[in-house]
């Protein structure tokens, strides 16, 4: 189970739950949940790494994801079709990952499935 540490929300931004709980079935590797919120054909990279394109790859590339012990949410933005979170995750090998997921919607319906993820995965390798 992973631990989960944010901060009280207002409850005011549908988006923003969306938001946090696509990253929190990344997570937990909850791919039915993402299936349930990503477009047929989602766009998802992880910068520098690599671009997948439809759900059954984004599927695949969620499974192939580190395990997480624990998820630390920073900051959430939302405005119209975009979206973005950072945080920090503590890895089952405890080591850090901070994370910014930039989100687009296909509309900016309050159901409108996620269109492109990108995602920024930077390993904590200490504190200055």
């Amino acid at each position: 189970m992973v631990t989960i540490d944010e901060e009280p929300d207002c409850g005011n931004s549908p988006r923003k739950e969306i938001l946090r709980d696509l990253v929190v079935a990344l997570a937990q590797r909850d791919v039915e949940h993402l299936e349930a919120v990503l477009d047929e054909e989602v766009s998802w990279t992880v910068v520098g790494r690599q671009t997948v394109t439809g759900r059954a790859a984004a599927r695949e590339l969620a499974l192939a994801l580190p395990p997480v012990d624990e998820l630390k949410f920073g900051t959430f933005l939302t405005h119209g079709r975009g979206a973005g979170v950072d945080g920090v995750l503590r890895l089952a090998d405890g080591t850090e990952t901070a994370f910014c997921h930039v989100l687009r919607f296909k509309s900016t319906a309050k159901s409108a499935k996620v269109a492109d993820i990108n995602s920024y995965l930077i390993t904590v390798v200490g504190e200055s």
